[in-house]
């Protein structure tokens, strides 16, 4: 079983930001496909603003988390003091079990990189399996809001996590 603390969270690599390019999810995941690899896109992933890092297990890319403003969108209410968090794992590796490991270890960065007051996450109501994991490690539902033809969910834990 892996736990989180075998997992490293360090900024975002070039040659990680080109993985993530490559990513392609089965459908209804394919939402989640990244756009075409293009120096731009890769430049926008290395910004420090928007503090994208990646996940590794053992050496192994297994994922990246934003943290900040990337993990928001237009429309949606965020006025309390929270981080926004982003997410996202390697397609070969979800479905397996582990999110739970995959989502402490970024949540354990942020507190501890971070010292938030809360940690936010936006999720797209339809995707019932990640909303499933964020609720079981303490995340609540904040509020809704439509971008772009999707329903969303602004999910919300306070930080340190609440039993």
């Amino acid at each position: 079983m892996i736990k989180p603390i075998q997992l490293t969270v360090l900024p975002l690599t070039r040659t990680q930001a080109e993985a993530i390019l490559t990513w392609r999810y089965s459908a209804p995941y394919d939402f989640y496909n990244p756009p075409p690899k293009s120096q731009e896109v890769i430049d926008n992933l290395l910004n420090t603003k928007w503090g994208f890092h990646g996940v590794s297990l053992q050496g192994d890319f297994i994922g990246y988390a934003s943290y900040g403003k990337d993990g928001q969108l237009l429309g949606g209410h965020y006025v309390d003091d929270a981080l926004d968090i982003g997410l996202g794992m390697r397609p070969d590796l979800t479905g397996q079990g582990l999110g739970p490991v995959f989502a402490e270890a970024i949540f354990s960065f942020a507190a501890n990189r971070f010292s938030p007051a809360a940690l936010r996450l936006t999720v797209a109501k339809f995707n019932a399996r990640a909303l499933r994991l964020y609720i079981k490690l303490g995340f609540r539902e904040q509020s809704r809001f439509w971008h772009n033809q999707t329903q969303y969910k602004i999910m919300l834990r306070n930080y340190p996590k609440e039993s």
